[in-house]
């Protein structure tokens, strides 16, 4: 039924029980398992009277993949716990969204499965959540878990 999932994982417990059912998809249908991680890294926001500002110190390079490597090992060695080698990782400070949508379509997936909610509950608030978005773009099945 899947030849090719893919997993969005940002680490969130949304996230933990996303790996734990992709890897069982995975084992199930013999399919391939790729993972997508678009590490973002929150900037302060500072409060002065009436003013916010925000500082900008954005992230080095080596900063977004150092932090993108602690997650995706992590959830290698979660999957090869479930039985399941994952095929690639792909990581990106991209907008998760649109990285994961560009991510399915370049893996050829036929599913992605992602947390309902993930670690920037507040930016969903303004920006909309990243599985809506992805759900509402993907050409493939979404599985979207709690």
């Amino acid at each position: 039924m899947f030849n090719t999932i893919l997993l969005a994982y940002d680490g969130s417990d949304h996230a933990q029980n996303a790996l734990k059912t992709a890897a069982g998809l995975a084992k199930t249908h013999g399919a391939a398992l790729h993972l997508v991680h678009t590490p973002q890294i929150d900037t302060p926001h500072i409060v002065i009277g009436a003013f916010v500002s925000q500082i900008e110190h954005p992230p080095t390079a080596d900063q977004i993949e150092e932090a993108g490597k602690h997650i995706t090992d992590k959830a290698v060695s979660e999957a090869k716990a479930e039985g399941v080698e994952v095929t690639e990782v792909h990581i990106s400070n991209d907008s998760p969204a649109p990285f994961i949508l560009a991510t399915a379509e370049k893996t050829g997936a036929d599913l992605i499965v992602l947390g309902r909610r993930g670690l920037g509950a507040v930016g969903a608030l303004a920006l909309g959540s990243v599985s809506q978005a992805v759900a509402h773009s993907a050409k493939c099945a979404c599985l979207t878990v709690v």
